[in-house]
């Protein structure tokens, strides 16, 4: 479960304004807004990597607002997925998984097996995307942040990757806010949430 209860933050000169809303447990929800409207800020904000100014932040039942990111229980999907240059392919999903299976299993279910001894550095756009999902999901979250996760992957490798990732869902029972600008990748969701000028418009 996500829940904001009231929260603002300024970050530069943008500002999110008293934004509320809850995404149930296990539900898949789709966070939709013009460009430079807030959404990338409310993920990082949720993740712990801003503070709010004012209100609260819930993750599964408890209050997390002033909590380090590392205790949050979540997982963050950035845009660009942004990987670890100094380690491998490898070593990037393993990053802070609690079971070498896991990293096997996620490896072989989103098709990265043959990347895995690879440079980062040598990854395409796409690559990078699905091994940064997958280094998300390795720690097992209670709660996954998707900013434009699949934005490089060509159709056909974006609808096999987001239908893993729901057959996961369905089996883990994790709860997502996805920020997407894409029909296909919304999708998924069962809540869309549309935002506008730092403040959520409203739930559909």
């Amino acid at each position: 479960m996500i829940e904001c209860r009231d929260v603002s933050a300024h970050v530069g000169n943008f500002a999110i304004r008293e934004v509320s809303f809850v995404v149930p447990q296990g539900v898949h929800a789709a966070l939709t807004g013009p460009t430079a409207s807030g959404k990338t800020t409310l993920l990082e904000l949720i993740a712990g990597a801003i503070i709010p100014a004012s209100g609260s932040v819930h993750v599964g039942g408890m209050e997390v607002t002033a909590s380090p990111p590392e205790t949050r229980g979540i997982g963050f999907v950035p845009q660009h997925g942004y990987l670890f240059p100094h380690l491998s392919t490898s070593d990037n999903v393993q990053y802070g998984a609690h079971d070498v299976g896991m990293v096997a299993s996620l490896t072989r279910r989103f098709g990265i097996e043959h990347l895995m001894e690879r440079s980062v550095t040598k990854l395409s756009g796409g690559e990078r995307q699905v091994v940064a999902l997958c280094r998300a999901l390795a720690p097992r979250p209670r709660v996954v942040l998707l900013d434009e996760p699949f934005s490089a992957l060509d159709a056909h490798r974006r609808s096999t990757v987001l239908d893993e990732f729901s057959a996961l869902q369905a089996e883990w029972g994790f709860t997502v806010l996805h920020v997407t600008h894409d029909q296909t990748d919304a999708r998924a969701a069962t809540l869309r949430l549309e935002m506008a000028d730092g403040a959520i418009a409203r739930p559909r």
